[in-house]
């Protein structure tokens, strides 16, 4: 689908070699065919007066070696192609990537569903959105940069806010294991990170400041390669010092005692620690690891932040179609009638004679059915 957006022309020249490389083999097998009928009509005793016979043996192998030629050429041209094509692999695999994420946040909520087509809608709109590059990598490194945004913000505007960082960090853990992004990490230590398992066997010695279910944590911790000797440094090398690290009022942005300060180098261990000693500002410094780890991060994290609702109105109905209705997702209280109504004089409309506002209940549904069907004709909005 990529090759086809990008390079038409490429791909149909990739068509028609497949075309003429099936009637080079018809061609081929043909004149075999006929060649061996006229040897075994022959006359054995005149077939080398047979000037019929060995005109068309001669023809056959002058047919034969210009479809020998033109198939060396078609597979020089093959590879020219499929090579160009393998650059685009990249843009197809993301979009893979992005789709397959979509699809499991019904186990966030069962709400989130998303169909293939209207993924592929944006898909094909981010491509629409990508500055053109003569280089063919920076297409493809813009490309790919483009749809991952234009997805995310997609997704993101219909999920709830305390799902979004769900999605940003599953997106931003993706890219690290597809090493997209460079981030040195192992499989014990997302676990850990994910999970935040715990090991109840030794008594908390720290009880004056530290939760017991932190310490439990860094038990398990201790376990993981190179942090072995965490829990031996907080209660024995600095617990003064790890003290007031855990007393800080955004730990995140505070170097750790000891040299276990060199994890400011390494984001993604020190977030380990955040989350044995610091869970309640796990979320903080997710969003900050989500910034600095995801090309472009502060467009994800605070995607829409400064956006009014109007204008985040008026982006979804840029993206919609005449056959994409927009949902309302509301909570107690709120009123979207308003924003509509100016969204609708904004595109040229009369809200008061174009604009169909119905609040639905017992016996409404006939007059609803009316309204749906003049907008439908007519090209009103329908408000339901």
């Amino acid at each position: 689908m990529v090759v086809k957006v990008e390079k038409p022309d490429l791909e149909q020249e990739k068509e028609e070699l497949v075309t003429k490389q099936n009637e080079f083999k018809i061609t081929l097998a043909n004149l075999e065919a006929a060649l061996l009928q006229n040897l075994s009509e022959a006359d054995p005793a005149t077939i080398t007066q047979n000037t019929a016979l060995i005109e068309s043996l001669e023809d056959t192998k002058k047919t034969s070696t210009e479809i020998e030629e033109q198939q060396a050429i078609a597979k020089e041209t093959e590879v020219t192609i499929n090579t160009l094509r393998e650059i685009y692999r990249r843009v197809a695999a993301e979009g893979a990537m992005l789709y397959f994420l979509l699809i499991v946040l019904n186990n966030v909520a069962h709400m989130y569903q998303y169909s293939l087509d209207s993924f592929q809608t944006f898909f094909f709109k981010a491509i629409e959105k990508t500055a053109a590059f003569e280089e063919e990598d920076q297409r493809v490194l813009a490309l790919r940069e483009m749809i991952r945004m234009t997805i995310y913000q997609w997704v993101a505007r219909g999920l709830f806010e305390k799902h979004k960082q769900i999605f940003r960090c599953q997106l931003t853990f993706r890219l690290m294991q597809k090493k997209i992004v460079n981030i040195e990490y192992t499989d014990k230590e997302m676990f850990f990170l994910l999970n935040a398992p715990t090991k109840t066997d030794i008594v908390n010695p720290l009880k004056e400041w530290l939760p017991d279910i932190s310490w439990y944590s860094m038990q398990k911790l201790i376990e993981i390669e190179g942090f072995e000797n965490f829990a031996g440094d907080v209660v024995g090398g600095a617990p003064t010092r790890f003290k007031d690290w855990y007393n800080e009022l955004q730990p995140e942005d505070v170097k750790l005692p000891l040299d276990w300060k060199a994890l400011d180098q390494r984001p993604f261990q020190k977030l380990l620690v955040i989350r044995v000693l610091r869970p309640d500002r796990q979320t903080i410094a997710l969003d900050n690891f989500c910034r600095k780890t995801l090309p472009n991060g502060d467009n994800y994290v605070d995607c829409d932040a400064t956006s009014s609702f109007f204008q985040i109105l008026t982006a979804a109905y840029n993206d919609s179609t005449p056959m994409t209705p927009i949902y309302f997702i509301l909570s107690p209280g709120a009123n979207p009638v308003l924003d509509v109504q100016n969204l609708a004089k904004s595109c040229g409309m009369d809200p008061t004679k174009t604009l169909h506002t119905i609040a639905l209940g017992q016996g409404v549904e006939p007059v609803a059915h009316a309204k749906l069907e003049i907008g439908h004709k007519e090209g009103h909005w329908v408000m339901l």
